[in-house]
């Protein structure tokens, strides 16, 4: 089974995707912020990693760098509501597999996923 981390600061973003994920019998767990994201990293192996892009104090770009320092093996995917062309060339050249606009297509999201797992 499939087992992927959802970072993002805004919790009903968090619970959508956690939902939306658990339907296609994709285990999900969440983290709040980069810190709490890695935390978790440290202790479990994610398949991937969907990050908010802009968050307060920490980003999802800082994350992605974080996570290749470590050797992190999964795939990795960014989400922002912003419309920074130049962020998300960022995370593409940090490792992201793909961005995703907010509002998520939750379907476009899982076939991403699976397709990179």
């Amino acid at each position: 089974m499939t087992l992927v981390l959802i970072v993002d600061d805004e919790p009903l973003l968090r619970e959508e995707l956690q939902e939306a994920l658990e339907l296609e019998d994709i285990d999900v767990a969440a983290a709040e912020s980069v810190e709490d994201a890695l935390s978790q990293c440290a202790v479990t192996s994610f398949d991937a990693v969907v990050t908010d892009l802009k968050m307060p104090m920490v980003g999802g770009l800082e994350l992605l760098r974080q996570l290749n320092q470590d050797g992190y093996p999964g795939a990795m995917f960014v989400v922002s509501g912003h419309g920074a062309e130049s962020s998300r060339e960022d995370a593409l050249a940090l490792g992201a597999v793909a961005c995703f606009a907010k509002p998520i297509d939750t379907d476009d999201l899982v076939e991403a996923i699976n397709n990179a797992v």
